[in-house]
């Protein structure tokens, strides 16, 4: 029984873990662009995050090949 509560804490706190890992990354693009000019120079950020419905992309049927 102590194996089994042990086993169990460890997977929980395994969870936890990657849980709270999981949160603090962002998904995104960063471009930065340097004009430069007669007059000066300049920089453009732009900066795009990747956004995700979270569903799943639709499956593709698998054809069989045909036998021999």
């Amino acid at each position: 029984m102590k194996k089994s509560l042990t086993y169990l804490a460890s997977a929980a706190l395994l969870s936890a873990t990657m849980f709270t890992v999981g949160c603090g990354e962002t998904e995104g693009v960063k471009t930065e662009t340097e004009i430069k000019g007669p007059g000066g120079s300049a920089t453009i950020t732009e900066e795009k995050k990747v956004e995700t419905s979270g569903e799943a992309p639709p499956v593709v049927p698998v054809e069989k090949p045909a036998t021999p």
